[in-house]
This record gives structure tokens, sequence and C-alpha cells, in this order.
């Protein structure tokens, strides 16, 4: 007995050993980078850093690491990662980026702000095949179910607002604006919101008058039965304009909200006087007006405005102009919605404005969409101290953390456009940041989780290669050297998921793919990099089709493009290539089922193990609203075939051909479109 339980023990030791073989490294520091006594929870694990702030943990293998991060008299932090990202981390594996934590004042305030959010539509109702994440029975767990993710990063803030573009109702009234898009939300969204840990809702935007006076009594009524903090809207426009005031570390902050055009159909979607509800138009005089009586009330003014064109890059003419008045006329923030996608940051006379905060928790199936992030504010009073930019990955409707190729694509994108206001990126953990005065930060910020790049040596049968800048800046000084009449180019990648590492995490379902027919799927078996594929099952003599499931929608028109893939397959196969595009006036549905899938190339895979394939084109220059790409994979054998795609790319090339001569003027890369 004695001899069989000493077996049985040495057995356990063993693969408790073989399960806990990660040994992952960081450090923690102040802002100016000094080392910090800290605490660090990894998945549970707890480890405290030593005297130069630098922590060691042998952790059990993850696809994810959640890290909580504590010291005393400074604010907690979390960051997530996946493991594909810590080992394949430059310059070494399973280290993740310093991480710097914000310390505690007594007038310092940290405020979190999200961008849209609704809980309706697709949410109860998605397309065919697809899981339906809030149903009738069920409405205050799945709320909160679709929130989860986020509740840790937003209880550690001292206030926190999204802006809720939706109104409040159990039921869909009959009557309702004469607009072609209209939401509604059910009332265990505000509880679900308020347990995440939101405080505060701003009204103003173009959908709180979707259904009417009923729709905007039962929206303030819910949100005033369930104590939850909102302004931006009213019955009457004098409501509407009242800002909500947060008492907070002795300093009052009043919260605007405005929408920023009156809307073509009658009624308006605005309030009128005495004679009509809704949100505040949010005309200059207006703005300027509304800020300069809170400032004369002894409150520090902070606009939320609703503004500017959907999933562009820039800010519109009009809302700058109205936003940079807020500030001049006495604003200490403004920030703004609309675009659904997260638009630069800009540090304007030592004031942060936020062009566009994305989505927050939406149902669009765009993939640009889907690329959004919370933004972390801290306040001494009425002085910017600091910015940061929690990237989130909007997956199956569901915010999550972003990880990996989903998080470099965000940052990319946020440290781009801010870059070109003058505002300037650098990298805590897995977060971007920004210094009052829009300068870099002290602490050291690498490997950088910003630095991520394409590159196409077009001399090597098309190939694709994905590097990050730390590689790069390698390769690019030995530029010179490259073989005789070498050219490449910088691109970035459309999809930022085509790795599949993070398909299966959080249990959040992903919508990017098709793979609802049994013989398509993500597995852990196989995989080019990291721990999973896509996994296509076709018979003899017969065809099998993935690719993407919906179609992306902001793209350069008439840009040369590159769809790339690594495959693997157990027998000979071909793989067609397809393009299918959705008319300017086409509904989703109907270009989805009847608009042509046109062959773009085919390309012939043998047996055996991982080639890279790709194929070029040029995207629609005009006449289409959006497109996708497909992947059909021939089988003429006699027996069944497996074949196995990962790191799919859709790379839109943001460079002519370079060769070692013209790269050698380009020294400094921040006005090209080439990083992500």
């Amino acid at each position: 007995m004695v001899r069989a339980a000493i077996i049985l023990l040495i057995t356990f030791l063993i693969q408790h050993q073989a399960l806990a073989n990660t040994a992952i490294t960081g450090k923690i520091t102040d802002e100016a980078g000094a080392p910090l006594s800290a605490i660090v929870d990894i998945n549970g694990l707890k480890v405290t850093t030593n005297l130069n702030g630098v922590f060691s943990a042998q952790v059990t293998d993850e696809h994810l690491y959640r890290l909580n991060i504590g010291a005393n008299g400074f604010f907690s932090a979390f960051h997530t990662f996946s493991q594909h990202e810590l080992e394949t981390a430059q310059p070494t594996a399973n280290q993740i980026p310093t991480i710097a934590l914000v310390a505690k004042k007594e007038d310092r305030t940290l405020m979190v702000f999200g961008g849209d959010a609704m809980m309706g539509r697709r949410y109860s109702k998605p397309f065919p095949g697809e899981p339906v994440l809030i149903r009738p029975d069920h409405k205050s767990a799945d709320t909160k179910a679709v929130l989860k993710h986020m509740k840790p990063y937003l209880e550690i803030a001292d206030f926190a607002s999204v802006n809720l573009e939706t109104q409040v109702i159990d039921e869909e009234p009959e009557a309702k604006a004469p607009k072609s898009v209209t939401f509604f939300t059910p009332p265990e969204t505000i509880d679900a919101l308020a347990w995440a840990g939101i405080d505060y809702v701003t009204l103003g935007n173009n959908h709180t008058y979707d259904y009417l006076d009923a729709g905007l009594h039962s929206t303030l009524d819910n949100l005033k039965t369930r104590d939850m903090a909102f302004s931006g809207a009213g019955l009457t426009e004098g409501e509407a304009l009242r800002s909500h005031v947060e008492q907070m570390n002795g300093h009052r902050y009043a919260y605007q909200g405005y929408v920023g055009w009156a809307g073509s159909a009658k009624p308006s979607q605005v309030a009128e006087g005495d004679a009509k509800g809704g949100p505040p138009l949010g005309t200059l005089d207006k703005i300027v007006a509304q800020v300069s009586y809170d400032r004369g009330q002894d409150t520090w003014p902070v606009v939320q405005y609703h503004g500017s064109l959907e999933y562009g890059d820039e800010p519109s003419l009009d809302t700058e102009t109205r936003l940079k008045a807020a500030i001049d006329a006495g604003a200490v923030m403004a920030l703004g919605h609309h675009p659904h996608v997260f638009q630069g940051l800009e540090v304007y006379k030592n004031k942060l404005i936020a062009w566009s905060l994305g989505n927050f928790s939406f149902d669009q199936y765009f993939y640009t969409a889907q690329k959004t992030a919370l933004l972390y504010v801290w306040m001494d009073g009425e002085r910017f101290h600091r910015a940061e930019v929690v990237p989130i990955y909007l997956k199956g409707y569901i915010p999550t953390p972003a990880t990996g190729q989903m998080r470099h694509s965000i940052l990319k994108r946020i440290s781009k456009l801010s870059a070109r206001r003058g505002t300037h990126l650098t990298v805590s953990g897995g977060h971007g940041i920004v210094q009052a005065g829009g300068k870099p930060s002290a602490f050291p910020s690498t490997p950088s989780m910003l630095d991520y790049n394409i590159l196409q040596p077009t001399g090597s049968s098309n190939r694709v290669v994905v590097l990050t800048n730390r590689q790069w800046e390698t390769s690019f000084q030995g530029v010179a050297n490259l073989p005789t009449n070498t050219t490449f180019r910088f691109g970035r990648d459309l999809l930022s998921r085509g790795d599949f590492e993070a398909y299966h995490n959080f249990g959040a379902p992903d919508r990017s793919w098709l793979d609802m027919t049994p013989d398509v799927g993500v597995t852990d078996n196989e995989a080019f990099s990291g721990a999973r594929s896509l996994k296509i099952v076709t018979a003899a003599q017969a065809s099998s089709i993935t690719g993407m499931r919906k179609f992306t929608r902001a793209y350069k028109p008439g840009n040369p493009t590159t769809v790339s893939a690594m495959v693997k397959s157990t027998e000979p196969v071909t793989l067609v290539f397809l393009f299918q595009k959705r008319g300017t006036r086409d509904g989703l549905s109907t270009a989805l089922e009847n608009n042509p899938k046109v062959e773009l190339g085919r390309v012939t895979k043998e047996a055996g193990d991982w080639r890279q394939v790709a194929v070029d084109f040029i995207s629609p220059r005009v006449g289409a609203r959006s497109y996708r790409i497909l992947v059909q994979v021939l089988n003429k054998n006699d027996e069944s075939a497996s074949t196995f795609i990962d790191d799919i790319a859709l790379v839109e090339w943001q460079t002519p051909l370079l060769d070692s001569t013209t790269a050698s003027l380009e020294t400094d890369f921040s006005h090209i479109q080439f990083k992500r």
C-alpha cells in the first residue's frame, strides 16, 4: 500500500511538473521607470516582484494569461496575454513588456470610457445558425454574461461611462421613427452595465429617439428606477442640455452629451424647446454655452459628442471644430462617438480629445467595427495626467480583451492616427499609453506591442512575411545586402484574426469564419504557428468551401491586395480563391446568398507539410459597399482529404514596390501607412 501510494504521488508530481512548464517574466515600475514592490496574480498564482521590480512565475500552460497587478499606493492594473504572443515575444520569449502603474494622489481620479453600447437586435435574434446571446427567459443572466470579461477592467475606475446608443424598452412599440435602423434593448441591460462597473451613460446620440416619446419615456424611467446616472437626453431641450454632476476626490465634474445632427426625417431626432424631447443638438454655440455655464457652477465639463462619419479614420471637420471649441471654452476633456471604430487621440492645449471611442457592446458584423478599446483617463483635478488604451475585441458581439494579432492591429491603428496629430503612444504591458503633453513616457517600452508590420519580398514566390518592427529594423539596416533586383512593399492585414489563436477564447462565439458545417471547424491538433488552425474535411471527388462569414467594410478602393495563407493537406487538393462583393444598395442576406463569386485564382497543393499560397487582386474601385474572400477546396482523389489553413491574411498594400535604393530614403516610417 505504501509503495503504491508513493508511486501515485511521484506520478502526480511528474504530471504536475509537466503541466507547469512556462516561465513568464516581466517588470513592474512606476511612471518614471522606478521599480515597484508589487503582487502579480497570473491566473490565480500570486508572485511578488524583487527589488528590481522583476517577477517570474512558473505557470501551467494555458491559452490565456490574465494578470492582476497591485501595489500599495497605486491604481491596480489588468492585462491579458495569449500563450502564442508570449511564446513569440521579441527579444525574449515569455517576457511581458514593462508595466507601469499610476500612483494614487489625493486629487487624482481614474475615469474609464467605453464606446457605443446596446444589447438588442442580433443579441436576441442572430443570423441563422448563430447562437442566441440573450434568451427571452434569461435576460438578467445573459446580459451580465455579455459583459463579464470587461468587469475586472471597469471596476478599478472611480467613474466609468459608455454611450448607450439605444432606447431601453421591454417590448418593441409599434410606432417608431421614420428611419431605416432602430434599436431597443431590454431593461436588464442597465442592471448588467451597473454590475460590470458602469456608473453613467450618455444618451446624446442618433438612436435615443428611435421609438419616439414612448421609447424615450421608457428609457428615462428605467435609468432612474435603476439608479443609473445619465445625461444627454430629456423630455424637453432644457432637460436634455442639463449635465450630470459627479463629485470625486473633492472635485465636481459635469458630464455633457450631444448629438451632432437633427436628421432629415420628421419628427426630428433631437429635443426642441419645451415641445419635444430627445438628445440635445450639439451646435457649436450650444456646446460652448453649456460648457461656460458649467464652469460658472464650479464644475469641470467633460463633453461627449456623437458625430463624424461611420467607419472613418478621422473626425469630420465639423466634429473637430466643435470639440476643440469645447476645450477652448473650458471643457477638461472631449470624447466622440458614432464612427463605430476607434479613431486617434489628441492632446490639444494640454487637454485630451478622443475622436471616436468605437464600440463597447454592439452587434455589428463588420470586421473593422469589432476592433475597439477602453480608454482609461487619469485626471488631477482639471489637469489631464495620463491616458491608457486597453485593446478590446468584440468577439461575436461580446467585448473581450484583445490579444495577439488583434491587439497589434488595434494599437497600431490608434498609434498611427494619434501620431498624425502629434500625440504619441508608447506601451505599458499590453496597453498603449499617452502622457500629458502627448510625448512618449519615460519608462522603457520594449519589446513593443505596437510594432507590427507586414513585408512582401516580391522576388520570392509572392511570399508574405509578418515581422515585428524590431525584426524589421535589423533587416532594414541590411537592406543594401539584399539580392539584386529584389523588391518589397509594406502592408496591413484587414482581418487580424487569421491565426485562429483567439477562436475558442473566453467562451465567446467567433463569427468571423464559415464554420457552421460538420466538415469545417477550428482544431487544436494542428497548426503552422501557435496551437490552432482551420480544418476542412472534403469527401472524395467533392468540394468544400470556407472563408469570411461576412463582408469587410473598411478598405481602400482600387488598391493592390493579397490574400495569403499557410496550407497543409493529407491529399493533393486545389484551392480556388473567390471574391464576392456587396453592392452599394444590396441587402446583406441577398448579397451573401445571390451575388456572384468571382474566381481570383487557384493554387494546387500537393499532399504534405505546410506551404504558403497567395493570390493578388485589386480591391473594387466603384459600386461596392464591401467584399469578402472565400476559399473552395477541390478534392479529386478517391480518399477524403483534410486541409488545414493557418495564418490567413487579407493584406492591403500601403506602399508601392521598394528596392534598397528607394527604401534607404525612408528613414522615418511614420508617414508611410504600412503600420497597423
